[in-house]
């Protein structure tokens, strides 16, 4: 938090990350204007959007690699349009953007006057040596952007609720005015407790790459192995598995039917499309003991759909 403070001014502890973006939006924009989101989004970012009076606008990446295509970006933004949102790594599709991706958004972002808000709460989940770029690290994206973390993935305390933003003084003073308001702020013995995280050695963050890079490969061993191909993912800890295999033309359907006969939860991929892409696949978390997650496993395996 620190490192950020120095290279964009301000940042303020905040109730989760959730709150941090819900005090962003109110703060900087008005309501019926345009906010772009990249499909397949986290559905928190449409729903608060939508809360605060925003005109949701939608930008498909590629399928199933999620490339960005800056074509289809340009072609997205309209007159009304004020702001994009860049989840990175990203739920549901771990994808991470690289900083290729992240200098035509810069690019755009300057040529249209667009701010830009990044949700980065799985910056330390990321695989097969990926690093991770923050996109106000990138070109001149700083002075418009306001970044969004948070300790809820990384210390496993999601009931704390405790996030930041970061962001220029111009923009960090109207979020802290919001966040005020809405929040006042977050307990502060919480706020000690996860600012002694932060003091962790590196090879917490190390194992953290590491564990959950097992975890990952396991769960996407076992989709494979039931037809549901998985989109293997970059970063975070969630896996989107193709239903292309199976019999369903639903992705809700599909979920149910899997809960039904395996005991298994997922989510439908329509919880994150705007498209009809959504029912092409399910989400799937995993973020769970070894144990748990095995048996899990094995009960994928062992389903047919």
């Amino acid at each position: 938090m620190e490192r950020m403070t120095r290279r964009q001014g301000r940042s303020a502890w905040n109730q989760s990350a959730t709150g941090a973006f819900t005090a962003t939006l109110m703060a900087l924009l008005d309501p019926g204007d345009g906010l772009l989101l990249f499909e397949p989004y986290y559905g928190y970012h449409l729903n608060t959007a939508v809360l605060a009076g925003l005109t949701p606008q939608f930008v498909s990446l590629d399928l199933p690699t999620f490339a960005l295509d800056e074509a289809r970006l340009r072609r997205a933004i309209t007159p009304i349009t004020r702001a994009l949102v860049l989840c990175t790594p990203g739920n549901p599709s771990g994808k991470m953007f690289t900083r290729e991706e992240i200098e035509t958004i810069a690019r755009v972002a300057r040529e249209h006057d667009l701010l830009v808000i990044t949700d980065e709460i799985y910056e330390y989940f990321r695989y097969d040596d990926r690093a991770h770029v923050s996109p106000a690290t990138v070109s001149d994206l700083g002075e418009r952007t306001v970044s969004v973390m948070g300790l809820s993935k990384t210390f496993s305390i999601t009931g704390w609720r405790l996030g930041y933003a970061v962001a220029p003084k111009a923009l960090a003073q109207p979020i802290a005015l919001v966040n005020d308001v809405y929040y006042v702020c977050a307990p502060t013995p919480l706020q000690l407790g996860a600012a002694a995280g932060f003091d962790a050695p590196t090879s917490y963050f190390e194992s953290l790459r590491t564990s959950y890079q097992k975890k990952r490969d396991m769960l996407c061993d076992a989709l494979a192995s039931a037809n549901l191909a998985p989109v293997v993912p970059e970063g975070a800890y969630y896996v989107l598995a193709d239903l292309s295999r199976t019999r369903f033309d639903r992705s809700l359907d599909a979920a149910l039917a899997l809960l039904e006969r395996s005991g298994v939860a997922s989510i439908a991929g329509t919880a994150f499309f705007a498209t009809a892409q959504g029912n092409r696949y399910l989400r799937f978390c995993f973020a769970k003991d070894d144990d748990v997650l095995a048996d899990a496993c094995k009960r994928i395996r062992d389903v047919e759909l």
